[in-house]
């Protein structure tokens, strides 16, 4: 989002696959939401700061995708896991310590934004996602139910299609359907 807002009118299209700002969390009240946060983030950097990467990455996986996650991947895969999560230790502080209140993104960033999520997925996620739906009233919404946090490497048949058609514009719109909120369709 930061990034988008940086880029400016350059940006005409933005796509957030469940937006992790975490911080708008504290910034209107959604304790719960944003303690959950915060324990994700200090478990991450408690056990990042001793180099216990495996044991940060099956934390991470489960809380993302449902307990079990983590074993449930192929070894190689919980290997690259791991691997690809250090950064993370990191990326936290730009999702934590941000200060743009919420009602400016709805002029930061493009009016062709699409916000996409589960409603089903993590606590601070839907909320989030309630609260950018409250203040950034122009954004496009889509529910993928079952979809959860990971869905660009574990739902891409209902993800890319999605993200294609948004970014394609009007004339590439074959495949998505407009529902009432709460409902996606995609079809062939």
């Amino acid at each position: 989002m930061k990034a988008a807002a940086r880029w400016g009118t350059q940006v005409t299209k933005l796509v957030l696959l469940e937006a992790n700002p975490f911080y708008l969390l504290a910034q209107s009240g959604r304790v719960n939401a944003f303690v959950e946060a915060m324990e994700l983030r200090n478990c991450i950097q408690r056990l990042g700061a001793r180099g216990e990467w495996a044991t940060a990455a099956e934390r991470f996986a489960d809380h993302w995708g449902g307990p079990g996650t983590w074993w449930n991947m192929p070894f190689d895969r919980r290997i690259t896991f791991s691997e690809s999560l250090k950064p993370n230790f990191f990326e936290w502080d730009a999702v934590m310590n941000e200060t743009t209140p919420v009602e400016q993104w709805a002029t930061l960033l493009p009016g062709a934004t699409l916000l996409v999520c589960d409603p089903r997925t993590v606590l601070p996620i839907r909320e989030i996602t309630a609260v950018l739906r409250r203040s950034c009233p122009s954004w496009a919404y889509k529910e993928v139910p079952g979809a959860g946090h990971m869905a660009p490497l574990t739902r891409p048949d209902l993800i890319n299609p999605l993200v294609a058609s948004f970014l394609g514009g009007p004339e590439n719109n074959e495949g998505v359907i407009e529902l009432a909120e709460g409902e996606l369709q995609i079809t062939a």
